[in-house]
């Protein structure tokens, strides 16, 4: 199983790849979950629709790799 920074990484490539940058304000205090992921989210800056789309497939055969070898 990924681990939870793995996990907010692919979560982080896919809402770069399918809704682009990060626009909406950070959750407040009480969100902590949608809080780390809008970090995630918004640690990417300016990546490209295209570019998340290649990191989210070259972390998938990192942890695939992780988990098989």
């Amino acid at each position: 199983r990924p681990s939870y920074e793995e996990m907010l990484r692919f979560y982080s490539y896919y809402k770069q790849a399918t809704a682009g940058g990060c626009q909406g304000p950070r959750p407040g205090f009480w969100d902590p979950i949608g809080r780390y992921k809008w970090d995630a989210w918004h640690s990417l800056g300016g990546m490209s629709k295209e570019e998340a789309m290649a990191a989210y497939v070259a972390e998938m055969k990192k942890v695939a790799q992780k988990v098989t070898g």
